[in-house]
């Protein structure tokens, strides 16, 4: 029914009464209204393909290449589809009358807007939430290998803070009415919470919180013994080229500017635009480190490992006759979780005993290796690296 579509009980076409008076010099166009739907469209036709689009390539990665699926990968799921459903509220509160002038439609029309509005921001918080927690589990997987360290503990803190903000913001926005139909119809008696300082709150904190986690990658990843050039690199496919604290400080000046308006129905939805900016963002952000594999090793898919990140340690004596055949000792699972190398070798008896280190994820198979005749003979219980290895020892409880 459009906004026109309005008669009293004799049938004759009742005068259209807005919801908000105009301002002065503005005549209401119920007909032809100003409207943030067009934006709104433009903004979920860029969103939904291109968060989809490397959700669905960082899931290749991570069953078919890498063969693992963990906590972090069921958040960024969750953010995905959260975000896919917050577009699709935000499209119904376009749909029913948010985006357009108070003065351009009815009250019936502009409590329609509220709901929905009051649904977009409920959903907003939750996934804002969900997005944050992903990369934050992600940052803590690659750069917090020592659990309990100092920088593992400020994320264990952040994600803390993070679930009780979002948590009690949530709360609040759901039950900020008493009783809660209050929300959409201001006439209804009752008691309500300033909402405006409830987003300006949440839009604070999410500035704030962004640019923490922004600092978070650059922390660890400064401290990496690599090129400068190498270590921006790093941080920009971490943090998507700081796309998603810039989206949240224009979404924190957006809710300051719109705070106190009277024309809720217009200037409420476009906040809804720079969050789905937003939460895309943070959704690129944990799903843009893990496509390297698919410029690396091109021959992956045919590597069937049961979990990535576990090496394989085996030790074994070489024997002196070369036609025996070698004896191998049991293979011990502590031992097990982290290499990076190309070649090593290690004398330690008459005998020449090795440690035969193989990760078939990272295409590393490490076996024993003769020196040179020439060279000098490495010293009983000496190590000789070709490279840097790295191997965890955890003790069994």
């Amino acid at each position: 029914m459009s906004a026109t579509d309005f008669t009293s009980s004799s049938g004759t076409p009742a005068p259209f009464k807005p919801s908000l008076e105009p301002p002065p010099g503005v005549i209401p166009n119920p007909e032809h209204p100003k409207s943030l739907s067009h934006l709104s469209n433009l903004t979920i036709g860029v969103c939904i393909p291109l968060i989809t689009i490397f959700f669905l390539l960082r899931v290749y990665v991570r069953l078919f290449i890498k063969r693992i699926w963990i906590f972090e990968d069921w958040l960024t799921t969750m953010a995905w589809s959260g975000t896919v459903a917050y577009c699709g509220i935000m499209a119904a509160t376009m749909s029913h009358n948010g985006g357009k002038h108070g003065w351009d439609i009815t009250a019936e029309q502009a409590h329609q807007a509220a709901y929905w509005f009051h649904v977009s921001a409920i959903e907003y918080g939750v996934m804002i939430c969900v997005t944050k927690l992903a990369v934050l589990w992600l940052y803590r997987r690659v750069f917090s290998p020592r659990r309990w360290s100092p920088f593992d503990i400020s994320i264990v803190f952040l994600i803390v803070i993070l679930i009780g903000f979002y948590g009690s913001t949530t709360f609040v926005k759901i039950f900020q009415c008493k009783p809660r139909a209050k929300i959409f119809n201001k006439n209804i008696p009752g008691e309500c919470l300033d909402l405006s300082k409830v987003l300006n709150t949440s839009g604070s904190f999410n500035t704030i919180t962004d640019f923490l986690i922004l600092f978070l990658p650059v922390h660890a990843v400064w401290k990496l013994q690599m090129s400068k050039q190498k270590k921006i690199l790093v941080v920009l496919v971490f943090t998507f080229g700081l796309c998603a604290p810039i989206f949240a400080t224009i979404g924190f000046v957006v809710r300051l500017k719109n705070s106190g308006n009277p024309d809720t129905t217009y200037k409420q939805p476009e906040i809804l635009l720079w969050g789905a900016a937003e939460l895309t963002s943070g959704n690129l952000c944990v799903c843009f480190p893990e496509l390297g594999a698919l410029l690396r090793h091109p021959r992956r898919h045919s590597v069937t490992p049961r979990r990535p990140t576990a090496s394989e340690l085996v030790g074994y004596v070489e024997p002196a006759g070369s036609g025996d055949r070698p004896k191998r000792f049991r293979h011990d699972p502590y031992m097990t979780k982290s290499l990076t190398a190309t070649a090593n070798s290690t004398t330690t008896t008459e005998t020449s005993r090795f440690i035969e280190l193989n990760d078939n994820v990272y295409d590393v198979s490490i076996g024993p290796t003769r020196t040179n005749e020439r060279d000098e003979e490495p010293k009983n219980g000496t190590v000789v690296l070709r490279s840097d290895v790295t191997i965890e020892s955890h003790e069994p409880r």
